[in-house]
């Protein structure tokens, strides 16, 4: 599903003594128009976490498409030890009946994802 995140920005937010205070990850996604889209992500992460797993998940079926827009917003004092950047992903959430009686959740998730590299992220 990388192809559904055709733009991933990151933005460095600092303070007026000129330290990190945040990273603003901005996307934006060509996604089903009739699309509710929920994210999850931000927050601590656990200081083993290399990459921070943001993920956008959509529940859209239609044919047509168009353009979502979603904003993450890191705080600094929640980057993990060995924190690099995030991987932004994209999941369908939309239940797919295989029959009559059987219904499953689609899973996307093929571990791949956007990976955003941290600017300078010297501590003081």
């Amino acid at each position: 599903m990388k192809e559904l995140v055709p733009y991933v920005n990151l933005e460095t937010v600092k303070g007026t003594s000129g330290k990190i205070e945040q990273f603003i990850v901005r996307t934006v996604s060509y996604l089903p128009d009739d699309s509710t889209i929920t994210k999850s992500g931000e927050g601590e992460v656990a200081d083993n976490v290399y990459y921070r797993p943001l993920t956008i998940t959509y529940t859209g079926t239609s044919s047509t498409f168009k353009t979502f827009d979603v904003d993450f917003t890191i705080n600094r004092k929640d980057v993990g030890l060995l924190e690099r950047g995030v991987n932004v992903k994209l999941k369908s959430a939309v239940v797919v009946a295989q029959s009559a009686d059987v219904a499953m959740l689609s899973d996307d998730d093929d571990g791949q994802g956007q990976v955003v590299e941290y600017d300078d992220l010297t501590m003081p």
